[in-house]
């Protein structure tokens, strides 16, 4: 993409689309949806369940038409908010903002779907629709670009894929489960209940956004597209990083809820919190070892070597995940428990210092500054002082869960991150059939000292029987 259309264009399709994420928060309503929805399932409540939807929808219509408002105020002052675009970048910027913007308005009533797949314990058909919406704008992306189309046809695509994804998921909820929307039931006590739960989601959600997706607005201020271009690689490889560590994310909402409802027992929660860590941490140690080895040759070979700044932003933006990704059930736990006001009060901060810190740090050192305000800012709240909130607040045994969870597993990957290192040192890739092997050979010693000195007899299990599931039994 970036070799067809452009480092400035490029720059343009990253801004409009972390520019956008402000108008289309949903102020906590995703959250409490599926918060509400697995209570009301564990206690057989379907009736509940569809006044719940019913009224969210409504809520999530009215919301979207002061979000189009909004929009549509902010594209008369796009060219003061943008200064350091030049006029026919602006001009780009405007017809993009209008495609996608136009896209967020028409989706954003249906940002509750997939809490309803999670409540429902749908999860394969939601990982599914994820992963095929993704190959499905790389198909038709690579085609648009192969016949010469350029940035408005590759915002198009992204608008076309999502609306049918939406219809998808709809006809699919509707068709195998009791769920009917009356857009005339009304009831103040259930908004309520919402609002009070989805006020804290909302701060919490925003953010979360403006941590890391502030940045390229802050670069369009102050520094230009070609540096959001450089910086949008670390935040690329930082989104592959989480979409494939929080692969198990929300599907133990549920099973946390059951244990809840039937007993308050922490120990059953700190037992599955270890072991769903584990596995998470299995998971994205080859990611955060391949990336840290491998990491600035892959970004050379793919992008070249004018984006060689992108690597230690990669590195910056990945470092405090190595510590939270693996928390997922302790996050359930907040939103099962209605205790996620600490949390939203924690990240606010974080967000208002990651903001503060960028502001002063992009003059000097541009993206890696960016970068560096984000990554302090994360250390400081998102892993020293969520872990303190969750052992103070929610009395969860943190330095246990560290013991068993990560400093367990902590030696075997010292290992291979140091024959990582040692095999980076002595072979270059040089194209990317040598960074392949390379990557092969690193995966396979990371497999074997994980295998013998770390993983425990469920985890073998485990991947002893998704490993059967995919292999024929030569025997039949």
């Amino acid at each position: 993409m970036v070799k067809s259309i452009g480092k400035s264009d490029y720059g343009l399709y990253v801004l409009v689309s972390s520019f956008l994420i402000y108008f289309t928060i949903d102020f906590g309503l995703g959250q409490a949806t599926a918060r509400f929805l697995a209570k009301y399932r564990a206690e057989n409540e379907e009736q509940k369940v569809n006044q719940l939807l019913s009224l969210t929808t409504k809520i999530y219509l009215g919301i979207s038409l002061i979000m189009m408002t909004a929009l549509i105020v902010v594209f008369f002052f796009i060219q003061n908010i943008f200064m350091q675009l030049n006029a026919a970048e602006i001009e780009k910027f405007k017809i993009i903002y209008v495609i996608a913007g136009l896209f967020s308005v028409v989706s954003f009533p249906f940002m509750s779907l997939n809490g309803i797949f999670i409540a429902y314990e749908r999860f394969v058909v939601l990982k599914l629709c994820d992963i095929l919406s993704k190959i499905g704008v790389i198909l038709f992306m690579v085609c648009a670009i192969l016949l010469g189309y350029k940035l408005y046809a590759l915002i198009a695509i992204n608008a076309f894929i999502g609306i049918i994804v939406i219809v998808f998921k709809l006809s699919y909820i509707f068709k195998t489960t009791a769920i009917r929307i009356d857009l005339k039931y009304t009831s103040k006590t259930l908004t309520r209940e919402l609002f009070s739960f989805s006020i804290w989601s909302s701060i919490l959600g925003i953010a979360q956004r403006l941590i890391i997706n502030i940045a390229p607005t802050l670069l369009g201020i102050y520094s230009g597209t070609t540096a959001i271009a450089v910086f949008s690689i670390g935040i690329l490889i930082e989104s592959y990083v989480w979409t494939f560590a929080s692969a198990l994310n929300g599907l133990f909402l549920p099973k946390v809820s059951g244990l809840l409802s039937t007993s308050a027992n922490r120990e059953q929660v700190l037992q599955l919190m270890v072991k769903v860590g584990r596995i998470q941490l299995f998971l994205i140690g080859i990611l955060y070892i391949g990336m840290i080895t491998l990491g600035q040759e892959f970004i050379i070979l793919w992008m070249g070597s004018e984006f060689t700044n992108s690597f230690p932003i990669v590195l910056m933006l990945i470092f405090p995940g190595f510590f939270t990704l693996t928390q997922e059930i302790a996050s359930t736990l907040l939103y099962v428990e209605n205790k996620i006001k600490f949390k939203a009060i924690i990240y606010m901060v974080a967000a208002i210092t990651s903001m503060v810190l960028s502001v002063f740090l992009i003059p000097y050192f541009g993206t890696i500054g960016a970068a560096m305000g984000i990554v302090i800012s994360l250390i400081i709240f998102e892993v020293i002082g969520v872990n303190i909130f969750y052992y103070k607040i929610m009395k969860i045994n943190i330095f246990y869960f560290l013991k068993a969870c990560l400093f367990k597993m902590l030696p075997s990957l010292a290992i291979v991150l140091a024959f990582g290192l040692a095999l980076n040192y002595y072979i270059s890739a040089i194209n990317f059939v040598v960074f392949f092997i390379k990557a092969g050979l690193i995966a396979a010693v990371y497999l074997l000292v994980m295998w013998f000195f770390s993983l425990n007899k469920y985890e073998k299990e485990l991947i002893l029987s998704i490993y059967k599931k995919f292999t024929p039994n030569k025997l039949n």
